[in-house]
């Protein structure tokens, strides 16, 4: 009896064994049979990337700013080289001067030229046409090249920001980062070849193993809706003007308001796309502060406020609105930027005087839920999506959160944050008959022999205010310019309309009363050829927008018009 239960448990215990591996084959058999077959696939065969010609980016008067240089990859077949340490040496002469790095290199070459059940080796990348040229002219049997491309900038740092730039990602492998090269990486990077060689279990190499070349494929290339020439002309500009007005950085953003196309864009300082400063592991300056720096606008927002009281019926331009001094919001008292005081002002005299209590009086009329709704419409609290990588979204609080004092001081500006972009596309839909449109920098994209792809049109996001609504607009923001505080810096061939707008920066809660964002954003209203912002970060030989925006876009505004051909108003 003993003996048949120790029997019958002993069959029991093999039983269960047998199970517990039959459960444990079929979970890698069936269920994961794809994880182990891509772990065995590692494992039997060694491959070395052959990279892909990335895709060149021209502005859209086809001037290159991004293109690609050939460069070669030197390789050997092992099993044709009858004398490795002569190749060794003399092709470690060739490519290094320095005596000690020669001699590491000859070691190298000779361990890989020495393994003669390779088929394949890499021996030296990135080598220039004069120096795979030297290699030639030694007619070394079992040597050859496999051409590799290296990213280049004719242009230097000329459209940096638009542009981003090429680092290495986790597998070494190029990669586009922040502007065209990370947002149209995927396109623009072609596909990576690979070279396949089939190894043992010891990472040796089988001599009658498989062996695969899979060639890449080139990357489509871009066309802009950037100028070269005012593209030009605006870094020169915004260099010169954050120089001298002890500015910390200044962005220009110049946009077609019926199209949505982005003519020029720029941030001063800027970078070298082909070596991006790093400091501390951070890449300086590399960040488009255009669309990702967000910052309280100040009073260029009022044109906002007054659009939105104009479609709504709430004021005319000949509303007035009385003066009489400071007024308490929520506990909180608010005065003029300056303290004083105008009696009775009309809704264009408020432009005009940038009175922020006007502002609040107009805010008020409006309401919490249409101001909010009103400043969404025209794009700010979202993202623009403009074709380029890194792009914020800028700050409109919920409504539930707005108390009396918040849509007062939106009113004006302060309380909501926003990108340069957005309040440039925001001016661009009061141009453009109250139609707001996507900013976009890519018009084509292209393949190897110029072939177009994909094209890309305006596009319409939506109606933001009225088209009667939006000439009013018009009208009032180029009184607004003409007799404003910006007067005496206006230009003496054009009519203006604009909005300046001097923010105090806040800081630790409170505003710093002596540092400020510099803003003026305006157009021609006869021609509304283009949409320009101008924007000083914290300049310090003025604090006001009227003595440093305003002249800085004047000069801009007025090369434009020579070039674009715009006849005088006067």
């Amino acid at each position: 009896m003993f003996k048949n239960l120790r029997l019958n448990l002993v069959f029991c215990g093999f039983f269960l064994l047998a199970a517990l591996f039959s459960l444990r084959l079929f979970d890698i058999q069936i269920l994961h049979h794809s994880e182990y077959t891509a772990m065995a696939q590692n494992q039997h065969f060694a491959n070395t990337p052959l990279i892909a010609k990335r895709g060149n980016i021209y502005t859209s008067d086809n001037y290159p700013l991004a293109l690609t240089e050939t460069r070669y990859f030197l390789y050997a077949e092992p099993n044709k080289i009858n004398d490795p340490t002569s190749y060794a040496k003399t092709i470690s002469m060739l490519l290094e001067q320095d005596e000690k790095k020669a001699v590491e290199l000859e070691l190298e070459l000779k361990k890989n030229l020495s393994q003669k059940d390779l088929f394949w080796v890499g021996l030296e990348r990135n080598l220039s046409l004069k120096q795979k040229q030297s290699i030639e002219d030694l007619n070394f049997e079992g040597l050859g090249f496999e051409d590799e491309y290296v990213r280049y900038y004719p242009e230097g740092s000329l459209a940096s920001h638009i542009l981003g730039f090429i680092r290495s990602d986790e597998d070494g492998n190029p990669k586009g980062y922040f502007g065209l090269e990370g947002f149209y990486n995927g396109d623009i990077r072609g596909v990576s070849g690979f070279i396949y060689q089939e190894q043992d279990a010891y990472g040796f190499p089988i001599a009658v193993g498989n062996y695969k070349r899979v060639l890449p494929k080139n990357g489509r290339g871009l066309v802009l809706t950037i100028d070269r020439a005012v593209q030009f002309l605006v870094e020169k500009e915004l260099k010169s003007a954050v120089e001298n007005y002890s500015a910390k950085s200044g962005t220009v953003i110049i946009v077609e308001p019926n199209t949505g196309r982005v003519i020029a864009l720029a941030n001063y300082p800027n970078f070298d796309p082909l070596n991006p400063l790093e400091v501390g592991g951070v890449l300086e300056g590399t960040r488009n502060l255009a669309i990702a720096s967000t910052y309280e606008p100040g009073s260029v927002v009022k044109g906002l406020t007054m659009s939105a009281a104009i479609d709504l019926g709430k004021v005319t331009p000949e509303s007035t609105y009385m003066d009489d001094g400071p007024k308490v919001f929520s506990g909180h008292l608010v005065d003029t930027w300056d303290g004083k005081h105008f009696g009775l002002e009309t809704m264009v005299s408020i432009l005009q005087h940038s009175n922020n209590l006007g502002a609040a009086y107009v805010g008020q009329k409006v309401g919490a839920s249409n101001l909010r709704e009103y400043f969404i419409k025209f794009g700010l609290g979202e993202k623009t999506a403009v074709d380029l990588e890194g792009e914020d979204t800028g700050v409109i609080r919920q409504l539930s959160d707005w108390r009396d004092i918040d849509l007062t001081t939106a009113s004006f500006g302060q309380g909501i944050s926003a990108t340069p972009l957005q309040v440039a596309m925001a001016f661009s839909a009061i141009s453009n008959n109250g139609n707001l449109m996507r900013p976009y920098i890519v018009s084509k994209i292209i393949d190897d022999f110029g072939n177009v792809i994909s094209k890309f049109e305006p596009r319409v996001v939506r109606r933001v205010i009225s088209r009667g609504s939006s000439e009013t607009l018009v009208d009032m923001l180029t009184k607004a310019v003409s007799g404003g505080e910006a007067k005496y810096f206006i230009s003496q061939k054009y009519l203006v309309a604009g909005k300046t707008g001097t923010a105090q920066i806040p800081i630790g809660g409170k505003y710093d009363p002596n540092k400020t964002n510099a803003t003026f954003v305006g157009f021609l209203p006869k021609s509304r050829k283009f949409v320009m912002l101008v924007k000083l970060e914290e300049p310090t030989v003025s604090i006001f927008a009227s003595e440093t925006s305003v002249p800085v876009w004047m000069g801009i505004a007025e090369s434009l018009a020579a070039y674009y051909g715009i006849p005088p108003d006067r």
